[in-house]
């Protein structure tokens, strides 16, 4: 019987949530927010997500994500990372400094 958690765990991979009507956040990119304009043209986007030196935990989290790239995790908001099994707050702060340091940032963050 698969549990609430893995649901859940399931949903926010694909960038849903339980309750959540599919259209509400569907965009674009397969279930993700499009990058914003200003960023389409950014070589950095197309940088594999290693290239950000993420602790373990944190790389093993975006594997189980299917993030590759640094646009694909810019496409992707804290809620969503952070409804993943095993990332939490510390692997959020460990992002989002990663990002700035590259003058980036999540969607809604």
């Amino acid at each position: 019987q698969t549990s609430l958690d893995e649901i859940r765990e399931m949903l926010s991979s694909f960038g849903l949530h339980i309750g959540q009507n599919l259209h509400e956040s569907l965009g674009s990119e397969g279930g993700y927010a499009a990058l914003p304009p200003e960023l389409a043209d950014n070589p950095a986007t197309e940088k594999p997500i290693s290239d950000l030196g993420l602790s373990v935990r944190s790389r093993k989290c975006m594997s189980r994500l299917g993030i590759g790239t640094i646009g694909e995790l810019l496409r992707r908001s804290p809620d969503e990372l952070l409804a993943s099994r095993n990332f939490g707050v510390t692997s959020l702060n460990e992002i989002r400094e990663k990002l700035t340091e590259m003058n980036l940032k999540l969607r809604n963050d």
